[in-house]
Protein backbone atom coordinates (compact mmCIF):
# COMPACT_ATOMS: atom_id res chain seq x y z
CA UNK A 1 0.00 0.00 0.00
CA UNK A 2 1.34 3.59 -0.73
CA UNK A 3 2.37 5.29 2.36
CA UNK A 4 0.59 8.78 1.20
CA UNK A 5 -2.81 6.62 1.22
CA UNK A 6 -1.97 5.28 5.04
CA UNK A 7 -1.62 8.63 7.05
CA UNK A 8 -5.07 9.76 6.07
CA UNK A 9 -6.69 6.29 6.53
CA UNK A 10 -5.40 5.52 10.04
CA UNK A 11 -7.00 9.47 10.72
CA UNK A 12 -10.61 8.13 9.13
CA UNK A 13 -10.55 5.19 11.55
CA UNK A 14 -9.34 7.03 14.88
CA UNK A 15 -12.51 9.89 13.56
CA UNK A 16 -14.80 7.02 13.41
CA UNK A 17 -13.48 4.96 16.43
CA UNK A 18 -13.99 8.74 18.37
CA UNK A 19 -17.70 8.72 16.73
CA UNK A 20 -18.75 5.55 17.97
CA UNK A 21 -17.67 5.71 21.35
CA UNK A 22 -19.35 9.23 21.27
CA UNK A 23 -22.51 8.38 19.96
CA UNK A 24 -22.87 5.25 22.55
CA UNK A 25 -22.11 7.58 25.39
CA UNK A 26 -24.90 10.29 24.58
CA UNK A 27 -27.77 7.06 25.24
CA UNK A 28 -27.51 7.65 28.71
CA UNK A 29 -27.36 10.56 30.97
CA UNK A 30 -26.25 10.58 34.13
CA UNK A 31 -28.61 10.91 37.65
CA UNK A 32 -26.78 12.82 40.50
CA UNK A 33 -28.62 10.83 43.27
CA UNK A 34 -28.77 12.56 47.10
CA UNK A 35 -27.76 10.03 49.67
CA UNK A 36 -26.72 9.89 52.73
CA UNK A 37 -23.05 8.10 52.00
CA UNK A 38 -21.13 8.30 49.14
CA UNK A 39 -22.34 7.01 46.13
CA UNK A 40 -21.96 7.39 41.98
CA UNK A 41 -24.15 9.46 39.61
CA UNK A 42 -27.09 6.91 38.29
CA UNK A 43 -26.56 5.91 34.63
CA UNK A 44 -29.99 6.38 33.05
CA UNK A 45 -30.49 5.13 29.30
CA UNK A 46 -32.58 7.09 26.87
CA UNK A 47 -34.63 5.07 24.51
CA UNK A 48 -34.52 6.23 20.78
CA UNK A 49 -37.57 8.09 19.46
CA UNK A 50 -39.16 5.11 17.72
CA UNK A 51 -42.39 3.48 18.20
CA UNK A 52 -42.86 -0.31 17.35
CA UNK A 53 -46.92 -0.62 17.71
CA UNK A 54 -47.80 -4.27 18.52
CA UNK A 55 -50.79 -4.21 16.28
CA UNK A 56 -48.13 -3.43 12.88
CA UNK A 57 -46.92 -6.77 13.99
CA UNK A 58 -50.57 -8.90 14.28
CA UNK A 59 -51.55 -8.37 17.47
CA UNK A 60 -55.33 -8.49 17.79
CA UNK A 61 -57.26 -6.75 20.41
CA UNK A 62 -60.03 -8.36 22.36
CA UNK A 63 -58.53 -10.39 24.38
CA UNK A 64 -59.68 -13.78 22.44
CA UNK A 65 -56.16 -14.18 20.15
CA UNK A 66 -52.36 -15.23 22.02
CA UNK A 67 -50.58 -12.20 20.44
CA UNK A 68 -47.30 -13.59 22.42
CA UNK A 69 -45.87 -13.86 18.78
CA UNK A 70 -46.68 -10.04 17.81
CA UNK A 71 -45.65 -8.71 20.67
CA UNK A 72 -42.29 -10.80 20.55
CA UNK A 73 -41.63 -9.79 16.94
CA UNK A 74 -42.29 -6.19 17.41
CA UNK A 75 -39.84 -6.37 20.52
CA UNK A 76 -37.42 -8.27 18.56
CA UNK A 77 -38.03 -5.07 15.78
CA UNK A 78 -37.32 -2.99 18.36
CA UNK A 79 -33.66 -4.43 19.76
CA UNK A 80 -32.30 -5.07 16.07
CA UNK A 81 -33.07 -1.14 14.84
CA UNK A 82 -31.19 -0.11 18.74
CA UNK A 83 -34.49 0.49 21.01
CA UNK A 84 -37.12 2.24 21.24
CA UNK A 85 -40.88 1.81 22.78
CA UNK A 86 -42.65 -1.29 21.77
CA UNK A 87 -46.39 0.04 22.04
CA UNK A 88 -49.66 -1.60 23.24
CA UNK A 89 -52.15 0.30 22.53
CA UNK A 90 -55.68 0.89 24.58
CA UNK A 91 -57.57 -2.47 24.84
CA UNK A 92 -57.28 -6.03 25.93
CA UNK A 93 -54.41 -7.87 24.86
CA UNK A 94 -53.83 -11.54 25.71
CA UNK A 95 -51.07 -13.10 25.57
CA UNK A 96 -48.21 -15.50 27.43
CA UNK A 97 -44.90 -14.69 28.71
CA UNK A 98 -43.38 -11.43 27.30
CA UNK A 99 -39.25 -11.97 27.06
CA UNK A 100 -37.61 -8.45 26.81
CA UNK A 101 -34.05 -7.66 24.65
CA UNK A 102 -31.93 -4.60 25.56
CA UNK A 103 -32.89 -0.86 25.00
CA UNK A 104 -36.67 -2.34 24.57
CA UNK A 105 -39.58 0.26 26.73
CA UNK A 106 -42.77 -1.73 26.84
CA UNK A 107 -45.36 0.75 27.14
CA UNK A 108 -48.73 0.39 27.88
CA UNK A 109 -51.17 3.30 26.76
CA UNK A 110 -54.01 4.24 29.05
CA UNK A 111 -56.79 1.49 29.21
CA UNK A 112 -53.89 -1.30 27.42
CA UNK A 113 -54.78 -4.62 29.55
CA UNK A 114 -51.97 -6.96 28.67
CA UNK A 115 -53.79 -10.27 30.04
CA UNK A 116 -51.50 -13.24 30.57
CA UNK A 117 -52.89 -16.48 29.75
CA UNK A 118 -53.41 -19.14 32.57
CA UNK A 119 -52.19 -21.98 30.47
CA UNK A 120 -49.43 -23.75 31.95
CA UNK A 121 -47.86 -24.98 28.64
CA UNK A 122 -47.55 -20.97 27.41
CA UNK A 123 -44.81 -20.49 29.91
CA UNK A 124 -42.81 -23.29 28.33
CA UNK A 125 -39.87 -24.14 27.42
CA UNK A 126 -38.51 -23.34 31.17
CA UNK A 127 -36.20 -20.83 31.54
CA UNK A 128 -33.43 -20.14 33.95
CA UNK A 129 -34.97 -18.29 37.06
CA UNK A 130 -34.57 -18.44 40.57
CA UNK A 131 -37.20 -19.95 43.06
CA UNK A 132 -37.16 -19.37 46.68
CA UNK A 133 -33.38 -18.17 46.60
CA UNK A 134 -32.24 -21.26 44.39
CA UNK A 135 -31.25 -20.63 40.77
CA UNK A 136 -33.42 -23.48 38.45
CA UNK A 137 -34.54 -23.80 35.22
CA UNK A 138 -38.75 -22.97 35.40
CA UNK A 139 -41.54 -22.12 33.43
CA UNK A 140 -41.09 -18.63 32.24
CA UNK A 141 -42.24 -15.71 34.41
CA UNK A 142 -45.08 -13.36 33.00
CA UNK A 143 -41.91 -10.49 32.13
CA UNK A 144 -38.66 -11.72 31.80
CA UNK A 145 -35.35 -10.17 30.71
CA UNK A 146 -32.57 -11.77 31.61
CA UNK A 147 -29.15 -10.93 29.50
CA UNK A 148 -30.39 -7.60 29.11
CA UNK A 149 -30.20 -3.93 29.63
CA UNK A 150 -31.79 -1.39 29.86
CA UNK A 151 -35.67 -2.74 29.30
CA UNK A 152 -38.14 -0.59 31.35
CA UNK A 153 -42.55 -0.74 31.32
CA UNK A 154 -44.26 2.43 30.90
CA UNK A 155 -47.27 4.34 30.77
CA UNK A 156 -50.54 4.00 32.64
CA UNK A 157 -51.87 0.59 31.12
CA UNK A 158 -52.38 -2.64 33.48
CA UNK A 159 -50.60 -5.78 33.87
CA UNK A 160 -53.23 -8.52 34.44
CA UNK A 161 -52.44 -12.62 34.80
CA UNK A 162 -55.45 -14.61 34.40
CA UNK A 163 -55.06 -16.50 38.15
CA UNK A 164 -57.78 -19.91 37.49
CA UNK A 165 -55.16 -22.18 37.21
CA UNK A 166 -52.28 -20.81 38.87
CA UNK A 167 -54.52 -20.46 42.41
CA UNK A 168 -55.15 -24.24 41.94
CA UNK A 169 -51.99 -25.23 41.46
CA UNK A 170 -51.00 -22.80 45.06
CA UNK A 171 -53.83 -24.02 47.13
CA UNK A 172 -51.38 -27.55 46.48
CA UNK A 173 -50.81 -28.76 50.17
CA UNK A 174 -47.01 -27.31 51.34
CA UNK A 175 -46.57 -30.95 51.77
CA UNK A 176 -45.32 -30.47 48.01
CA UNK A 177 -42.32 -29.36 49.11
CA UNK A 178 -42.80 -30.27 52.23
CA UNK A 179 -41.92 -34.36 51.39
CA UNK A 180 -38.62 -32.64 50.08
CA UNK A 181 -37.62 -31.20 53.40
CA UNK A 182 -38.88 -34.06 55.34
CA UNK A 183 -36.28 -36.38 53.42
CA UNK A 184 -33.35 -33.70 54.02
CA UNK A 185 -34.59 -33.92 58.06
CA UNK A 186 -34.57 -37.25 58.22
CA UNK A 187 -31.48 -37.76 57.07
CA UNK A 188 -29.83 -35.35 59.20
CA UNK A 189 -31.27 -36.82 62.01
CA UNK A 190 -29.79 -40.34 61.23
CA UNK A 191 -26.08 -38.59 60.76
CA UNK A 192 -23.90 -38.62 63.47
CA UNK A 193 -21.16 -36.20 63.44
CA UNK A 194 -17.56 -37.37 64.63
Amino acid sequence: MKTYLLKPMVVVCLCLLTASFTFAADNYKMVKVKAPFPMQPIKVFIYPDKDFLITDYGAKNGGEVNNTKAIAAAIEACHKSGGGRVVVPAGIWLTGPIHFKSNVNLYLEENAILNFTDNPSDYLPAVMTSWEGLECYNYSPLLYAFECENVAITGKGTLQPKMDTWKVWFKTSSTSFGGIERVIYESFDRCSCY
